[in-house]
């Protein structure tokens, strides 16, 4: 199936439409540029659906429209966005050889900005110098089909990392390299006035270049052609893994320490619906995006529950029967006209307009070999009318949004994953808010 063909599919088409708005919400990032055939059967190749689910699976009027407005032309904003992992800094290389100690670590971590604050202290007798290094997110753009929630507009320091050292702004140096199967193409790629990182002007920086030279670095592996634009030109996408690394050195003095302060911007990640809701949660097509969920989250009863209830809000059920009186009673008290109990059908539409977004940070990256004697965690949701939920004990709620761990002589371990869930209109609206109260660490509030 060519690309004119794909975007003159009829609304009769319900159920490729359904497969393809599936993959579109749920498959881990597909742009849909100019309705790219290749891609997208790349995509739906990798889905397995049932002749019972082919049959069951029907799209509303409101989810077709949403389907063809994407698939028809190019997307006001990208459907699925994922989200890079974050870390602190490598303090298990040199800086663990240098003697120093970290005496304070306080991470303060949301979705629209992170904060790392150290205290370093020098124990010994003698003066140490050290090397601070920061490793951003690696980016693989080896699979065309991978959209990444970059924060910041650099090419270069994409997380928008901003320093402080003892109060005082304080700048790092940024490295920053691109490999192909294992082989540097930093200088082929400067060569051609690319940046390292596909982002902002990049796609005009490749346009611009000659059809020859984008033809070899095709030939060469360096970009790959994901299908063609609306004229027949073919479009590009770059192979390689960019790797960045922030460093600054630092010195302390025999016994004197230091307040090392960082902070950045939150890689979200998004989904323009979720797979928790009912139906889809009920969906077998589905299942393996709610397990992952599950597992990657912790979610809770609480959460489902408060899910189900945003989406009942914006569904209410059907009106109660109106009032009759018998024939033979002229006087009698009107009694409701016999009927069952109304029942609950959740709509395959996202009539409530949920969102899902996702932010991580790895705790236990490079972490101090010695343990950190006090340490401090801030998740904080963005907004009182999310659910959040994430795989973490023994925090306490100390906002409406904000939940704390304190920690002494603790050496912090594993990454944490945290997956908000709301409507995207839900600071015009009233607060949806569960009747189950969550546990202190995850769960729906």
């Amino acid at each position: 199936m060519n690309a004119r063909s794909l975007c003159r599919r009829s609304a009769s088409s319900l159920d490729y439409g359904v497969r393809l708005l599936r993959v579109v919400q749920f498959g881990l990032a597909h742009p849909l540029r100019s309705c790219s055939p290749a891609a997208i059967d790349r995509r739906l190749r990798r889905l397995v659906f049932s002749a019972a689910q082919r049959m069951k699976l029907q799209l509303s009027l409101y989810a077709a429209a949403a389907f063809f407005l994407v698939v028809a032309g190019p997307a006001p904003a990208q459907e699925t966005l994922q989200e890079l992992t974050h870390r602190g800094l490598d303090l298990s290389g040199d800086f663990a050889q240098s003697g120093l100690s970290v005496d304070a670590l306080d991470v303060a971590i949301g979705p629209q900005t992170m904060t790392l604050k150290y205290r370093f202290a020098n124990p010994t007798t003698a003066p140490v110098r050290t090397l601070l290094a920061l490793p951003l997110p690696d980016l693989d753009y080896a699979d065309p089909d991978a959209a990444y929630a970059i924060p910041a507009p650099d090419p270069v320091n994409f997380i928008g990392l901003a320093a402080k050292v003892d109060g005082r702004p304080a700048a790092f140096d940024f490295s920053q390299t691109a490999r192909v199967d294992g082989r540097n193409i930093d200088a082929l790629l400067r060569r051609h006035n690319l940046s390292l990182i596909p982002v902002g002007e990049f796609h005009n920086q490749l346009a611009a270049l000659a059809p020859e030279a984008r033809a070899r670095l095709a030939k060469d592996g360096l970009i790959a052609e994901i299908g063609t634009d609306a004229v027949g030109a073919p479009l590009y996408a770059p192979r390689w893994l960019t790797q960045t690394r922030a460093t600054r050195s630092l010195e302390l003095a025999p016994a004197q320490s230091v307040s090392v302060e960082l902070r950045l911007r939150t890689s979200l990640g998004l989904s323009r619906d979720t797979p928790l809701r009912e139906p889809l949660r009920s969906d077998r097509g589905l299942a393996s995006a709610v397990a992952a969920r599950r597992g990657d989250y912790c979610l809770d009863a609480a959460f489902i529950g408060g899910i189900d209830k945003i989406v009942a809000a914006a569904a209410p059920l059907p009106a109660p029967p109106p009032l009759v009186a018998p024939a033979s009673e002229d006087f009698a008290t009107p009694q409701p006209a016999p009927t069952s109990p109304p029942l609950r059908v959740f709509p395959e539409a996202n009539v409530a307009n949920l969102r899902e977004w996702r932010f991580a940070f790895d705790l236990g990256a490079a972490a101090p070999l010695a343990p950190i004697r006090s340490f401090r965690l801030v998740v904080d949701k963005g907004g009182a009318d999310r659910l959040v939920s994430f795989c973490l004990d023994k925090l306490k709620k100390i906002s409406p949004t904000g939940f704390e761990l304190r920690k002494t002589d603790f050496t912090p371990a594993g990454a944490l994953k945290i997956l908000l869930v709301g409507r995207a209109d839900a600071s015009a609206r009233p607060t949806p808010r569960s009747s189950a109260k969550p546990p202190a660490a995850r769960g729906a509030d």
